[in-house]
């Protein structure tokens, strides 16, 4: 296997981007002030510019000049309250939790403001390792240095991100492409599996849900600030790939089906092939895009597919069965998303190709309702001051645990100098949920372990200043490369780096090489001990999220199966909501596979409730290309009387509990279908099997969601089991 262009992708994503700009950035800082006036300057403005990069993150200009810009100056009003507590050790005692709960607060604006809230500790907690300033003019010039760091550092991130917007959104559809290829190969893959078990379906979940997330980020990173020629272009491959991976949950609907009958031939073979086929040129035009290079895979040969129609004919043409025209007609549907995919792919290698010639791009669409809303306003402060906020219980959790960090590091540890690491595992591992705060401690705990050999190594090796000033650099360009993607390589990076500054600062530090490795333990004990205290577990935030779920999947199939598909808008807002809904549920699974036995409930319902929810939305999206098949020879009213049963009855199964609904009786699949279209003796109708499908779905996902209900208001006893 080459290994290029696995490392290509990770030196050429968003997230070596925004760490090489970070390590350049601060490095640029502290030599600068080093040149002005020593370490005296060189330490505070660095410090500066080190604590504002964790919240330099890729975004619209807007909103990282907002984060930027709070970061700077709520930084430096902790800076400066810290230094000034110095050599108060009671006075400490009340501003550091104080400091923890309001840094915890700030994550109420959502995931990027988690960056936000772990700049502000940073600061405070490095700050108590810091020596107290002799005098006034002293303090008020390293705040000034402090300040000036962050500001100059401001400047250059926005500078940077400005020039580089269009190589963003670049990177953005790359790794988008890279995860519909991965989902692609799986289906692929699927054709030649023996067995589909649930590992299996949870395996198509997990990449669905990459997707979902990929889109996300390059949904919000697209389609703003479209103002040049490019990034129509953008957002036009955007929007393609948003029908693609439509097509792709279409394209999975009778993959189980098409597997069981066709089981030993040469249709399975093919239909491996061709999918992976397309796997690979979208995953050539990912790379294509990351090296922003010309394209030289070929496009997909859709003759593929006219040879795998005939192989399948040939074979059902023996027996005509209703399982064998079952087989027919699935095949048939299966082979015209697959063209129809195909066609997405040479629109989108058409457009990427078009990106520097003078070609008229189609209008596109009002897509300001696709991008999420960023807002970080002070009254969203009054909602979360109460209990029951999970924000207000983390930020309660957060500085009580921080004060028994600072306690134990005192009156344990108070003859060495970096006791301050305790608090800074605390701050790196404490998070709002606990199955990520359980998955970052054993991340911080084997990274530190691996980090601190790394440098034990380094340091037998006597290397000179400019080796470890390299060194340094390459250890913050990695920690902040990998600090959302794979946190226990941001855990090796940042023990490295912190070990190799100790180095360049107090001379021979072995011996916080073992101080390293003991206050890690420590701190990650404190931080797993505080997350059982005021806890929020996930089956608490699962009724709502279950109820957001049915009102999405219930607008989307509103959507599909309207009378009129001329209302593109509407079709596309729904779609999104499924998309948003279905990411938001599968990461609390997720979560909660993280927390305590006890605490998982209706864990096997809620995988099942997901698995049939992308199983229904992937029946809805085989929908639209049937119909339009149907409209070639059938009218518009006609069409609907076929549709109207199911339409009515899915939308009672997923309207919420309580309505007038068939709420959770049985219901017949042919319920949902309009008498006299599908004979059981005759050639078996697509669009009839669909519906009955779609129908079977929907009260299927009905019947879970009640059991969901039911087992979320049920303490669980037998843990994983439940």
């Amino acid at each position: 296997m080459n290994p290029l262009p696995a490392l290509s992708r990770v030196v050429l994503s968003r997230s070596f981007t925004s760490g090489l700009i970070s390590a350049i950035g601060v490095l640029a800082m502290g030599l600068l002030g080093y040149a002005v006036g020593g370490m005296a300057f060189a330490v505070p403005l660095g410090s500066g510019a080190l604590t504002i990069c964790f919240a330099d993150n890729p975004a619209p200009l807007r909103v990282k000049t907002v984060e930027l810009l709070f970061s700077t100056f709520a930084g430096g009003l902790y800076f400066a309250l810290v230094w000034a507590s110095l050599g108060r050790p009671w006075l400490q005692l009340l501003l550091v939790p104080l400091l923890g709960f309001g840094a915890g607060l700030v994550s109420l604006w959502g995931k990027r403001a988690v960056a936000m809230s772990f700049s502000l500790l940073f600061i405070a907690i490095i700050t108590l390792g810091a020596y107290a300033a002799p005098d006034l003019p002293s303090y008020v010039l390293g705040v000034t240095n402090f300040l000036v760091g962050g500001l100059l550092y401001t400047g250059y991130a926005l500078l940077l991100s400005r020039i580089l917007r269009n190589r963003t959104k670049q990177q953005a559809l790359a790794e988008l492409l890279d995860a519909l290829a991965a989902y692609m190969a799986w289906q692929s893959d699927f054709y030649q599996l023996q067995t589909a078990d649930d590992e299996t379906v949870g395996r198509a979940a997990a990449l669905q849900g990459a997707a979902n997330d990929a889109l996300q980020s390059a949904r919000d990173l697209v389609l703003r600030e479209r103002e040049r020629p490019l990034d129509a272009v953008w957002t036009r491959m955007l929007l393609d790939m948003l029908d693609l991976f439509e097509a792709q949950l279409a394209a999975q609907t009778d993959s189980l089906l098409l597997r069981q009958q066709f089981e030993g031939t040469d249709v399975l073979d093919a239909l491996h092939a061709g999918t992976a086929q397309t796997a690979s040129a979208l995953s050539a035009l990912a790379l294509a895009l990351l090296h922003s290079r010309e394209l030289d895979a070929p496009a997909p040969d859709p003759a593929r597919w006219i040879a795998v129609g005939r192989q399948g004919d040939d074979l059902l043409r023996a027996a005509r069965t209703p399982q064998t025209e079952q087989a027919r007609a699935a095949l048939g549907s299966l082979l015209h998303t697959l063209r129809e995919i195909d066609q997405w792919v040479q629109s989108l290698q058409a457009t990427y190709a078009s990106r520097d010639k003078a070609v008229d791009q189609p209008a596109l669409p009002d897509v300001n309702l696709f991008v999420s809303a960023w807002r970080y306003e002070p009254r969203q402060l009054l909602a979360h001051l109460r209990l029951r906020s999970p924000i207000f219980r983390h930020a309660v959790r957060l500085g009580l645990s921080l004060l028994c960090g600072l306690l134990v590091a005192r009156l344990l540890f108070a003859h060495q100098t970096h006791d301050y690491w305790i608090l800074l595992t605390i701050a790196v591992i404490l998070r709002p949920n606990y199955g990520v705060t359980r998955q970052r401690l054993k991340d911080r705990l084997l990274g530190t372990l691996i980090g601190c050999l790394f440098v034990a190594f380094l340091l037998n090796l006597h290397l000179g200043l400019p080796t470890l000033l390299g060194a340094l650099f390459l250890a913050l360009t990695f920690a902040r490369t990998f600090v959302t993607t794979n946190f226990r390589f941001t855990a090796i990076a940042a023990s490295v780096q912190s070990l190799l500054l100790a180095r360049l600062l107090e001379g021979d530090v072995r011996f916080l090489v073992n101080q390293r490795l003991i206050d890690t333990v420590i701190g990650a004990a404190l931080a797993w001990g505080f997350s059982y205290l005021l806890p929020r577990w996930e089956y608490q935030d699962a009724p709502s999220q279950v109820a957001a779920l049915m009102r999405a999947q219930r607008d989307y199939a509103q959507a599909v199966l309207a009378v009129e598909q001329s209302d593109e808008r509407t079709f596309r807002i729904a779609r999104k909501h499924l998309f948003d809904t279905l990411a938001a549920i599968t990461s609390l699974y997720v979560r909660m596979l993280e927390e305590p036995a006890r605490q998982r409930r209706a864990l096997r319902s809620l995988g099942r409730l997901i698995t049939h929810s992308y199983l229904l939305a992937a029946h809805l999206a085989s929908m639209r290309v049937l119909r339009a098949v149907r409209a070639k020879r059938l009218t518009r009213q006609a069409i609907d009387a076929l549709i109207a049963p199911t339409r009515n009855g899915v939308l009672q199964q997923l309207a919420p509990t309580g309505s007038d609904t068939l709420g959770g009786l049985p219901i017949s699949p042919d319920a949902f279908v309009a008498p006299g279209i599908a004979d059981a003796g005759a050639t078996v109708d697509p669009l009839a099997r669909r519906l009955q499908l779609i129908g079977h779905e929907a009260a299927l996902i009905r019947e879970i969601s009640q059991s969901v209900k039911f087992e979320l208001h049920t303490p669980a006893r037998d843990g994983p089991s439940n």
